[in-house]
Order: C-alpha cells, then structure tokens, then sequence
C-alpha cells in the first residue's frame, strides 16, 4: 500500500489545488505507477439506486494489456433528510476487487458540519474499503445509528454520538454515510460481475500469466475456475503449486475439479497424498472423496495418506480405513503407521484404529 502523500496536503483537504492526472493515487495496492501514456477506455455503465447520475467505469491500459478498471463517482450521500454531492475516484483490479481511492481535484472528502478529512480519516477510509468482510455488509442504512441518541446537525454525516456501537470503530468519525455509501460501492456485486464479465472476454494466454505471476489471490482463482481438463493434464506443476500455497476455496475447486482420468494415476495418487496434511479439513475431505471414485487406489498412496491419518477427523478417519479393509498389502508400513497413528495420545480416533487393527490384523 503506499503512504499517503504530505507534500500539498493541507491544500487540497481545503480544496484550494488539485491533482494532476498521471499522479499516483492516495491509495493505490497494485504495483504501478501511473502514466500519461495509460490508455482508458470507457467501458460500462451502471446507475445504482440512489446516486445522481449513472456510474461510468473505464479500463485502463497499458501497450494493449489491461491493468485495472477505474471510475470517477458523482454521487450524492445522504441521510433520512439531508445530501449533499461526494467526488471521489474508485480503483479496482481486473477481477473487480477493490484496490484504492483517490479525491477528485477542488473536491477533498469532508466530514460533518463541512470539516475535511485528516490523514487519519483518509487512511482509516482506504482501512474499511480494504476490509471485503466489514459489518456494514450486513447493514442496512436505517441501521446505522442509534436513533435513541440523535443529536442533528445540519449537515449530511451531521449526527454526532449516535451512530450504532458495533460500526462505529470501523467507519470513519462524522462521515458515517460517506463510509457506508463508499463501502457498498466498492464492493457492489453488480459492479463486480460486469468487471468480471468484461474480463472474461480479455482474457487470454498473456493475462493467464499476468494473473498467476500476480501474487493476488482474486486473480488466481480467476485462473483456477477457468482451468479445462486438458489444463490439468499438461501443467501439473500448476494445479499443484495452487495447492501448496493457495487458499481454502482455492485448494477445494481444484480438488473437486480434477478429471478422473487423472486422478487414476499412480503418481497423481501419491503426490496428492503427500500434500494431504498440508491440506485444510473441508479440502482433506473432498481429496478422500474423490479417491472413493476412482477405479484403484495404489498401495503407494494408502502407505502416504497412513502417515498423515493422525490428521484425519472421525469421517476421513473411516473413509480412510474403508480403503484399506479386506486388503493385502506387501511389507508392514501400513500397519506400522496405523500401530503409530494408535500410540498417538493426541488424535482421539486411535479407538477406531485399534479396533481395525484387531479385527483385520490380528489373528
């Protein structure tokens, strides 16, 4: 993220200067620099319940390869009774997640009674709009302050000592509606799926490595829900590095998406079953899951996944167990590491085991 910038500042909070257009924005996450030579395209419009004029959003660009979509907003922002017009420019990457904010030249943000915004106020707004899982996703405008404990000013965000407890750390203080207006415009799922929806007809070989060279989470699983089957079988190294590093989410539309051709295979077997105590407990599951599909499971991978059953819940435990029950198996590794997995005093489905164990193993 970079750092607010000081040089002019307490000018343009006064709105006595402006920003030059191929300055760097007030908050930008994406690893550029602006460009007099970024090309932008309007792209969509949008006309969101509420606002004074439809929301124009452009795609800027760079030698023909997109970077992110922007839009300068007009809007109003008001209470039960009074508005008065914000401008502000949102940024967002390809995917549609927000990325940052900049003010509009002779138009700072302002709080209450027309006092504009300190660097902590825009800082602690960038903070919000950064956070997807903010409560006022659940809210409502009629929810936002205590009507108990109004005390009106005469101005919009003009209700002081009011607003609800469980928002008030999260919005910034005396611009309670500019947060929340703000905080559902960058994360809109209207506009979200439009971005997406234009990306898709973007996309190709290039912006598939742009986006997993990336780093940022959005864009791989972008890649990730536009892998084919064919994909899976050439890159390998792809689908596994997502894996190894990816999220939740991520690890789960992989497994559940792997084609059981592939799956059939010894090596794919067992370079899944090494990775399965790295695994989170909903992706551990589904990976046992797609293995009761398959046609064989090799010893090799039985003999891996007996090293992790440690890790393994109840379910997965006896998913597990299922694989290997009225088997005969070369050498003692498994039952060596189930011998192992019952000696373990942390993992208290050792009585299933032991019990197997009796039953199959013992004469």
């Amino acid at each position: 993220m970079k750092s607010f910038k000081l040089v002019g500042l307490a000018l343009l909070w006064l709105g006595l200067v402006g920003k030059e257009d191929n300055q760097n924005p007030l908050f930008f996450e994406l690893p550029l620099q602006m460009e007099d030579s970024f090309e932008r395209i309007e792209m969509a419009e949008l006309m969101e319940e509420g606002f004074i004029e439809p929301i124009s959003i452009a795609l800027t660009s760079a030698s023909e390869r997109p970077l992110f979509y922007e839009s300068t907003i007009r809007t109003t922002v008001c209470d039960d009774e009074i508005c008065e017009i914000m401008y502000i420019k949102l940024y967002w990457d390809l995917v549609g997640d927000y990325v940052g904010y900049d003010t509009v030249a002779m138009h700072p943000l302002t709080k209450f009674d027309h006092e504009p915004f300190t660097e902590n106020d825009y800082s602690k707004l960038h903070e919000l709009l950064s956070n997807d899982g903010s409560i006022l996703k659940f809210k409502q405008k009629g929810e936002l302050i205590d009507k108990e404990k109004i005390k009106a000013s005469d101005v919009v965000d003009g209700t002081t000592g009011a607003t609800a407890l469980e928002i008030k750390d999260e919005v910034v203080e005396g611009a309670l509606y500019s947060s929340y207006t703000l905080w559902h415009l960058s994360h809109s799922g209207k506009i979200k799926n439009m971005l997406n929806e234009h990306t898709e007809k973007l996309y190709d070989s290039l912006l598939k490595d742009d986006f997993i060279a990336s780093g940022r989470t959005g864009y791989k699983y972008f890649v990730i829900q536009r892998l084919t089957d064919q994909d899976y079988i050439s890159d390998t190294d792809l689908w596994t590095g997502f894996l190894i590093n990816d999220i939740p989410l991520a690890k789960k539309k992989i497994l559940g998406s792997l084609p059981d051709i592939l799956l059939d295979k010894e090596s794919i077997q067992l370079e899944l079953a090494t990775l399965f105590s790295s695994l989170d407990v909903n992706s551990r599951t589904i990976l046992l899951n797609r293995l009761q599909r398959v046609h064989f499971v090799y010893q090799s991978t039985l003999e891996e996944l007996s090293k992790s059953i440690s890790f393994m819940n109840k379910n997965q435990t006896n998913v597990f167990l299922s694989f290997i029950e009225g088997k005969l198996f070369e050498g003692d590794v498994l039952v060596t590491n189930l011998k192992n997995a019952v000696n373990n005093s942390k993992f208290v489905y050792g009585y299933l085991i032991e019990d197997f164990i009796r039953i199959n193993y013992e004469d």
